[in-house]
C-alpha cells in the first residue's frame, strides 16, 4: 500500500481516537482554577428562596440550597435535545454558620466536582448538607433559560432598568409566578416549588422598547412612501390608457366591442 496513504490513515485514526476521547472525558475535570476565579457580582445567600438567580448584563450569579439528596446535576441544553455539562464558573460553598469557601476547597474538604459528557455532577460531604452553593454563568436577561437544578422556590432578579411588563416583549415561564416592580430591580418569584424542567425570563430595557417603536415608525414611513408611488404609478398608466385611447374616464376596463 502506498505510504503516504498509510500516513492519511494514521493521522485519521488518531484524530478520530482523540475525539472519541473527549466526548467520554469531555475535557476531564473542572479545573480548581475555573472554580476559584472572582465572581461577576456578590453572591446573596441570605436570601429565603430555594433558588436564587441574579442576572447581570450578560452573566448570572446563582445561590441554591444544598439538594435532600446531597448532589447536584449542573447541565445546558444545546437546542437540539442534547444536553453538555455547563462549568460552575466562581464557585462557592456557604456552610450554615455563615462561613465560604472556594471550589478547591470545597474539594478538599470533602465535596466531589465530577464532570462527564452530559453534566457536571456536584457531591456534598456529609457536613455540608445543610448549607448553600453558588456559582456564576454566561446568560442574557433579553432571553434567559436555565434548567431547574434543585427542586423548591425560585427567585429571579433582573438588571437595573430591565422589565418583563410588555407583553410583546416580556414572557415568564412557568406560571404561579408573582413580580415586585416597586424597587430599582424587578424580581420574579415562585412561592410554590417549580416543577418544570426550566425556568424562563424574557425581559426588554427601555431603549429596546424605543428601538423597536423607532423601527416600527421606520417600516410604517417606507410603506406609506411605497403605497403612495404604487398609487401614483397606477395613476400615470390611467393617465396614458386614456391618451391612446383605450378605455374612459370612469372605465379603466378594456374596450368593448359592438353588441
Amino acid at each position: 500500500m502506498n505510504r503516504k496513504l498509510l500516513a492519511l490513515l494514521a493521522v485519521l485514526t488518531l484524530v478520530a481516537s482523540a475525539g472519541c476521547l473527549a466526548y467520554v472525558t469531555d475535557g476531564g475535570e473542572v479545573s480548581n482554577e475555573t472554580l476559584d476565579t472572582e465572581p461577576p457580582a456578590e453572591y446573596v445567600f441570605d436570601s429565603e428562596s430555594d433558588a436564587r438567580i441574579d442576572l447581570q448584563g450578560s452573566t448570572f450569579t446563582a445561590v441554591y440550597a444544598v439538594p435532600d439528596d446531597g448532589e447536584m446535576r449542573i447541565y445546558q441544553e444545546t437546542g437540539y435535545g442534547v444536553e453538555e455539562p455547563r462549568n460552575p464558573r466562581a464557585f462557592r460553598y456557604q456552610y450554615p454558620n455563615g462561613t465560604v469557601i472556594t471550589g478547591s476547597e470545597f474539594r478538599a474538604s470533602g465535596g466531589e466536582i465530577e464532570r462527564t459528557a452530559d453534566e457536571v455532577w456536584v457531591r456534598f460531604d456529609d457536613d455540608m448538607t445543610e448549607g448553600k452553593v453558588a456559582f456564576a454563568g454566561d446568560g442574557s436577561p433579553r432571553r434567559f433559560v436555565l434548567p431547574t437544578f434543585v427542586e423548591g422556590t425560585y427567585e429571579i432578579v433582573l438588571p437595573p432598568g430591565f422589565t418583563t411588563d410588555f407583553a410583546l416583549f416580556g414572557e415568564i415561564s412557568p406560571s404561579g409566578y408573582e413580580v415586585d416592580r416597586g424597587g430599582d430591580r424587578e424580581r420574579i418569584t415562585w412561592s410554590e416549588d417549580v416543577t418544570t424542567d426550566t425556568v424562563l425570563v424574557q425581559a426588554y430595557s427601555e431603549r429596546d422598547f424605543w428601538i423597536f417603536l423607532g423601527l416600527v415608525g421606520i417600516a410604517l414611513v417606507v410603506g406609506a412612501a411605497g403605497l403612495y408611488r404604487f398609487r401614483r404609478q397606477l395613476e400615470a398608466l390611467r393617465e396614458r390608457r386614456l391618451e391612446m385611447g383605450i378605455g374612459s374616464e370612469g372605465d379603466d376596463g378594456p374596450p368593448r366591442g359592438p353588441r
